[in-house]
């Protein structure tokens, strides 16, 4: 960027020194065909630097343009492609909970059944303690 601020600054310096020549030569106070001739020429050459300075100024903000549009469509490229991974976590953690959900369903069940079976199984105790009085205090009869 400084060499190129450099060139601007020659190329205004230039224009400048060519404005400051025709004016005085316009200014002067003869009118000779001579002094007409370089005031003309010196005019040309002021507008050459003016239009080598338009065209300067507009390739370096061209120039900048392009540069902040690149680095513009890399920032979206890289905010597109993080998206899309998180994306992809995304829907492999969603697959994981349903598998968990199922899992946990499951395990529910089993817990379910196994408490079942507990009440059923103590029931069983319950009756076979109950039988098993009975049958002492039928034994006892009959030994009576």
């Amino acid at each position: 960027m400084s060499s190129q601020e450099r060139t601007l600054a020659v190329l205004l310096e230039q224009a400048f020194r060519i404005k400051e020549e025709v004016a005085a030569g316009l200014q002067s106070t003869q009118g000779s065909a001579q002094v007409q001739a370089l005031s003309c020429k010196l005019l040309e050459n002021h507008i050459l630097t003016i239009t080598r300075i338009v065209k300067q100024l507009s390739l370096d903000i061209q120039q900048a343009l392009e540069k902040q549009i690149a680095q513009r469509d890399s920032v979206a490229s890289e905010t597109t492609l993080a998206v899309q991974q998180l994306d992809q976590k995304n829907m492999a953690n969603v697959g994981d909970l349903r598998g968990r959900v199922a899992c946990d369903a499951s395990i529910a069940k089993l817990s379910a059944d196994v408490s079942s079976r507990e009440r059923k199984m103590i029931r069983l105790q319950q009756e076979v303690a109950e039988l098993r009085s009975a049958v002492d205090a039928r034994l006892k009869e009959l030994e009576a």
